[in-house]
């Protein structure tokens, strides 16, 4: 078994909040005691009903999840995880906000492949919900690159990784300064996503883990242009990207959209799969 440990950062989500614990403690391997789940919620003092919300739903937890409910005061979304994750004793962690959903089947997957040591950071598909819940977009992300992470072009010029699809070995947030990340505003994840590429690959598994949901005064729509406050941010981690490293980008950025076959030939070792004729995950290596 292994203990996964979820944290929500949230505030003032009333509207939103029991659909995402919905989607955290009614997982299958949940369900069936296969994974056992701690989850943190870390409320910034909501000033709605979130908490009466929230202890409302989780009275229905499993008995293989353990729940904490934080309120009180804090300095933004990155304040309140850098809490959630001072706390948690996993071995696998992630975090999801208010408003976005897991896949019901994404814990039993992260299970068995963190139990085969297929990954220390992992990511799946990146999947975008409408206000309606509905599936709008998915696609298969194409490798990512130490190099480029410290360069900054996830976010500018690649896509992102998306947070909703990601989890990763409790031990690499030894990685992270926890103070350095609770005074983020807005790039708070590719903080944690640069920390973490200094000591693992990010594996890109090819299943629905998770996905964004698009909804009215999200913090995400700070990261739009060129001069946002998300963009702000991101200029103070990041170092000048050489010539070589920007050739690298553009031929990722071609790749990015091609079919599977050749993102995996070009590739080797980044993707993760099922493979129906062993009945388990594998790496994908030809």
């Amino acid at each position: 078994m292994k203990k996964i440990s979820i944290i929500t950062p949230c505030f003032n989500a009333q509207k939103y909040i029991a659909e995402t614990i919905e989607s955290v403690i009614n997982q299958r391997s949940v369900m069936d005691g296969s994974v056992e789940l701690e989850y943190i919620i870390c409320d910034g003092k909501s000033t709605d009903q979130t908490v009466e919300i929230a202890e409302s739903v989780l009275k229905s937890a499993p008995k293989a999840c353990v729940y904490k409910i934080i309120s009180e005061a804090d300095r933004g979304m990155y304040d309140a995880l850098a809490k959630g994750l001072r706390l948690v004793s996993g071995d696998v962690v992630a975090y999801l906000n208010a408003g976005d959903l897991y896949q019901s089947g994404a814990f039993g997957v992260v299970a068995e492949i963190f139990m085969a040591q297929l990954a220390r950071w992992m990511t799946g598909y990146t999947v975008s919900y409408n206000e309606r819940s509905q599936i709008i977009e998915a696609t298969l992300p194409y490798r990512y690159r130490r190099c480029l992470f410290e360069c900054g072009f996830y976010g500018r010029g690649l896509p992102h990784v998306q947070q909703e699809s990601t989890f990763w070995a409790a031990e690499l947030t030894e990685q992270v300064d926890l103070e350095t990340l609770a005074n983020f505003k807005y790039a708070g994840d590719f903080y944690l996503w640069r920390q973490f590429s200094q000591a693992a690959d990010l594996k890109v598994v090819k299943s629905h883990l998770g996905g964004f949901k698009y909804h009215a005064g999200q913090l995400s729509q700070a990261m739009v242009g060129e001069d946002s406050a998300y963009q702000l941010e991101l200029e103070t981690m990041i170092r000048k990207a050489t010539l070589r490293e920007r050739a690298i980008a553009a031929g990722d950025r071609l790749v990015w959209s091609a079919p599977y076959k050749l993102k995996k030939r070009l590739s080797r070792g980044t993707f993760v799969s099922y493979d129906q004729d062993i009945d388990a995950w594998r790496i994908e290596t030809a």
